[in-house]
């Protein structure tokens, strides 16, 4: 299940462009450009695929906010990779409409929820995107391998009736805090490799892994390498971040995804390696 050389390096979603975080929040508020700027552009020289850009909670009108950003994004570095994030649907196509995206866009995200299906799945096949899905349903989050698998499978069915190309289902099975639930990080590992034989690949939200820990990027840096060994093919995490790129580094040179280490000695030679 690992990637091979000269197939796709896994692929990095930045998560930094979210009003969740108080200083995206204030430069979407004030329409600071200069902010959204070096934000985008940071990520992306720290070796970012795609950018996330995540609208929703700010003190104004979420589409017009989408709006705003993205076009700060795209008229500053033209042909950034987009991904689309948002609970709202409405909000979602907005910014779908507005993409220019080199690669194709992402989607972020699906559940095995009804509602979430009905409205979202949709603007996936219109748009052609990619779709990231998580292993979340009605009842809640699941806590084993096996639960995950079985919502994973449900959301493949789904997608696949839909005519959606599971090549791009991109499974986010939900890793959850080690700090209050030990056993977590073992049953997320062990996860990946079951959702992967489904056809569809495997994404990851990083830092929810450490949440109540002192130095979390260690932990989030070694989970990431676990992740990678077990054949993850993409995470959504903060690229500038010097432990999570320095072991996202090493583990695609030590698995044979960086083919001569050339991505990793480019790394050093430009300061992101810890």
């Amino acid at each position: 299940m690992r990637r091979k050389p000269g197939d796709d390096r896994m692929l990095v979603i930045g998560e930094r462009i979210n009003s969740t975080r108080t200083k995206i929040r204030e430069a979407i508020k004030a329409r600071d450009t200069g902010h959204i700027i070096r934000e985008a552009g940071g990520q992306i020289a720290a070796g970012a695929s795609y950018i996330d850009v995540n609208c929703a909670v700010t003190t104004g009108d979420e589409l017009q906010d989408m709006d705003w950003v993205l076009s700060v994004i795209q008229s500053n570095i033209p042909g950034a990779n987009i991904c689309i994030d948002s609970p709202n649907h409405r909000a979602l196509e907005k910014g779908l409409r507005l993409c220019k995206s080199k690669e194709r866009p992402f989607i972020n995200s699906i559940t095995a929820e009804r509602a979430r299906m009905k409205n979202i799945l949709p603007l996936a096949l219109e748009y052609d995107t990619k779709l990231v899905a998580l292993t979340m349903d009605e009842s809640g989050m699941p806590a084993t391998a096996s639960e995950r698998l079985a919502i994973a499978s449900r959301i493949c069915d789904s997608v696949k009736k839909a005519g959606f190309d599971i090549g791009n289902l991109y499974i986010d099975a939900l890793i959850r805090p080690i700090s209050t639930e030990p056993e977590q990080a073992v049953e997320y590992l062990r996860s990946i490799k079951m959702i992967k034989d489904l056809g569809a690949r495997t994404i990851c939200g990083l830092s929810n892994v450490s949440f109540g820990l002192p130095d979390r990027g260690l932990i989030n840096s070694i989970f990431l390498a676990m992740a990678v060994s077990e054949g993850l093919d993409a995470a959504i995490i903060d690229p500038t971040e010097k432990h999570v790129a320095s072991s996202l580094s090493a583990a695609d040179a030590l698995l044979g995804s960086d083919e001569y280490c050339a991505k990793y000695i480019k790394a050093f030679r430009e300061g992101r390696l810890i």
